[in-house]
Order: structure tokens, then C-alpha cells, then sequence
């Protein structure tokens, strides 16, 4: 697999492109701003757009999520996740933005199996930062969100976060067999193994 980051949006959101080799499709994971940024980032690489994954619904990681599926993108978030697409919770108020509305195409939950273009993904329902957060696994890659970070986690006091699931699902993460590369939706990437032994939420 090959994984691309654009970092969109005002608050610096780590949109990835994944895409498995030679295949001319990909997968977006957190679009969240700059639309045409990320399309013009998918030409560079020879390669379209086929679906988008979303971790959680915070709108700086899936406002552009509306029109990757006007363009024929199947969208896939937690099915806790709806409400925020459907409310404030999803905070764009916050900074003055318009949330582009949207309707998921699935709605997966915890030990669900996602095939699109060519590769295969986990995933890991890892409630703390928000009620539906998700860790998406494909290979020895984890597109962990804002559940973890380089030597921190996710914030948990805003709309449906709570500090103990958050704990409760960094253990669960933590605890997982092997090592991973871990593409967190901001900084820089880390690894799991890096992360059990020195993060200081471990």
C-alpha cells in the first residue's frame, strides 16, 4: 500500500490517500477541507478517488466528505457517528464554517470488514475522543484519528467525548499484537510499539 497526506483545513487536519499498488482507484480517509487540494493531489499520483473513510464526524475531518460522494465515493463512518452529521456536534459553528451536510453511505461498527479499492480495512471502534470514533487497520498501517497522537491523544471535552472511554480504548489499542505505522489526523506519524513504550497516556 502507498499513503499519501495532504494536511487541509484550518486546524491542519492529516487527510491520507491510500492506494493499493497498480491500482488507479484510492482510498481517501478524512477529507476535511480543500477539495480541490485533495483531487489535485489524487491526479498527481495517477490515481481516483473510489471511497472515503471517515474516522469521526468533527468537521475538520469530513467536510469535503459531500463532495467526494457527489463525485461517486461511497462514504463510510460509525454508525454512532450519524448524529454528527446531523447537529452542531459536529463543531464547524465553532470557527465560523458551513458543515457540508451528508448522508453516509455505510455505517460500520467494531470487528467490521471494509473492501474498496483493492485493500482491506479493519475496524476498531475506539469511543473517547467522540462516541464514534474509529481506528482504521489495513496492513501494518493504523489510521488511528484523534484517538492517538505522537506522544498524546485526543482531546475528550467536547460533544459525546468522555475521558474514560478514551482510556479504556487506548488499552484496547495499545494491546494489540505487533507493530504498526500509526497515521494519527494530526502531527506527524508515529509507530504503536513507540507509542505502549513512551506515550504518557499509555
Amino acid at each position: 500500500m502507498k499513503v499519501y497526506k495532504i494536511t487541509v483545513g484550518l486546524l491542519a487536519e492529516n487527510c491520507y490517500i491510500a492506494a493499493a499498488e497498480g491500482r488507479g482507484d484510492a482510498v481517501v480517509i478524512d477529507p476535511g477541507a480543500d477539495y480541490d487540494r485533495i483531487c489535485c493531489e489524487l491526479r498527481r499520483h495517477g490515481l481516483t478517488a473510489g471511497a472515503v473513510l471517515l474516522t469521526h464526524g468533527h468537521f475538520d475531518h469530513c467536510n469535503a466528505a459531500a463532495q467526494f460522494r457527489s463525485a461517486g465515493c461511497r462514504v463510510y463512518i460509525h454508525e454512532t457517528e450519524e448524529q454528527m452529521l446531523r447537529t452542531d456536534m459536529n463543531m464547524a459553528y465553532s470557527v465560523g464554517l458551513r458543515f457540508n451536510a451528508f448522508v453516509p453511505d455505510v455505517l460500520v461498527r467494531d470487528g467490521d470488514t471494509i473492501t474498496e479499492c483493492g485493500l482491506t480495512f479493519g475496524v476498531m471502534h475506539t469511543p473517547g475522543h467522540t462516541a464514534g470514533s474509529v481506528c482504521y487497520f489495513s496492513e501494518d498501517i493504523i489510521f488511528s484519528g484523534d484517538t492517538l497522537f505522537y506522544m498524546s491523544v485526543g482531546r475528550c471535552d467536547m460533544p459525546t467525548g468522555s475521558g474514560r472511554q478514551l482510556a479504556e480504548s487506548l488499552r484496547r489499542l495499545f494491546a494489540t499484537e505487533g507493530d504498526y505505522t500509526v497515521y494519527p489526523g494530526h502531527g506527524e506519524a508515529t509507530t504503536l510499539a513507540f507509542e505502549r513504550e513512551n506515550n504518557p497516556y499509555a
